[in-house]
Order: structure tokens, then C-alpha cells, then sequence
């Protein structure tokens, strides 16, 4: 699998836990124990997300130019 691929997965994750949390925010309330759960989860997956991909809009940027 390649980083593009993984990158696209890891970003489908996100999505989907980002609209978990707000769905159980709506169902249980924001401050519960199941939306803050889905928030931690959600921190995690875009702390990933930073920690590999961040550079990559920069360094298409560069070599574009």
C-alpha cells in the first residue's frame, strides 16, 4: 500500500469518527462520556494524520514552483 493510499484511508477514518462524535453528541450530549470518547479518538487519527502527512502540501507546493 502507498502513502497516497494510506493517507486516503487515514482521512476516510477521520471523517467517519468526526461524524460519529457529532451524532453522539446530538444523542447523549456534548460534554457525555461517548461524545468525549469519540473525541479523543478523533484527536488521535488528525495527530497522525499531522505527524505524516502535513508536509506533504508544502512540499508539492515547492516542487510545483
Amino acid at each position: 500500500m502507498n502513502r497516497v493510499s494510506i493517507e486516503q484511508l487515514l482521512l476516510k477514518k477521520i471523517n467517519r469518527i468526526r461524524k460519529e462524535m457529532i451524532n453522539t453528541a446530538f444523542e447523549t450530549g456534548i460534554n457525555s462520556t461517548e461524545t468525549l470518547h469519540c473525541s479523543e479518538k478523533l484527536d488521535k487519527l488528525i495527530n497522525l494524520h499531522v505527524k505524516y502527512f502535513s508536509n506533504k502540501a508544502h512540499t508539492e507546493h515547492i516542487i510545483a514552483s
